[in-house]
């Protein structure tokens, strides 16, 4: 490989301290740091510190290697997340969730987004009341049909810069209106893992709480009863659910 000097001034162009591979019509290749470029030459820095001039006319084509996310400027942040939740209390369900949030990092460690979740819920029966329409009273199933899909605000705040190993919390604020109305919270703590070259990763704890109605059935001389379709009537009653959860997800 040979490398050929050429005296004209060198500037410091776009390409200026990438990280990248040159690619000789000789066949060979050099990879280092861009320090300067023009229309008619290039100059390389290996990692070892040797310093390259190449003329163009030398040259077959340039790799840039992409560089990692830098926290310390870069502004959108996006965020998916996948988890389970338990329930507590009565009537409680337990659900597999599903979480997004977009927005923009208002400094290198406060975040400020919206998001929407799918969350889908498989009632705990034995918490729920019995129904009393059967000759035997039987467990009340409210038949989540559909998924609780929230849309809400979220603010995270990380206690280092994110291109570092660091805690955080955060705090989402919302209301379901898809297939089911009510207000959602969810607070939650959890770390994250500096980023590789296109990502990184959170894990995270948390509460989240619901509110929503749902039907009780019943006899159709309870007062207050409301005829269904099925041939049973129930009163539309509203519930608050209380759940735990743990999930996982990747940050771009």
């Amino acid at each position: 490989m040979m490398a050929v000097a050429i005296a004209l001034p060198m500037t410091a162009g776009d390409d200026a301290g990438k990280k990248s591979t040159i690619h000789l019509r000789n066949g060979n290749t050099v990879e280092g740091t861009i320090t300067a470029r023009n229309d008619q030459q290039v100059e390389i820095v290996t990692n070892d510190g040797t310093k390259y001039t190449y003329s163009m006319t030398e040259v077959d084509y340039i790799d840039h290697q992409a560089r990692k996310k830098n926290y310390d400027t870069a502004k959108f942040r996006g965020f998916i997340d996948l988890g389970y939740s338990l329930g507590v209390g009565k009537p409680r369900n337990d659900f597999w969730l599903i979480e997004t949030s977009f927005g923009y990092a208002i400094t290198p460690k406060a975040y400020l987004g919206a998001g929407i979740g799918l969350h889908s819920f498989k009632p705990v029966l034995s918490t729920y009341p019995m129904r009393n329409d059967k000759a035997q009273p039987e467990e009340n199933d409210p038949n989540w049909k559909y998924p609780f899909i929230p849309l809400y605000l979220e603010g995270r705040y990380s206690f280092k810069n994110e291109s570092q190993n660091t805690p955080w919390v955060s705090l989402k604020v919302g209301a379901t209106f898809i297939n089911h109305n009510g207000f959602y919270t969810s607070p939650s703590i959890g770390y994250h893992f500096k980023s590789n070259q296109f990502f990184s990763f959170n894990v995270g704890v948390g509460y989240a709480l619901h509110t929503a109605h749902y039907k009780l059935w019943c006899t159709g001389n309870t007062p207050g009863a409301i005829p269904d379709t099925s041939g049973s009537s129930y009163l539309d009653r509203s519930a608050t659910f209380h759940n735990f959860f743990l999930k996982a997800g990747v940050e771009f």
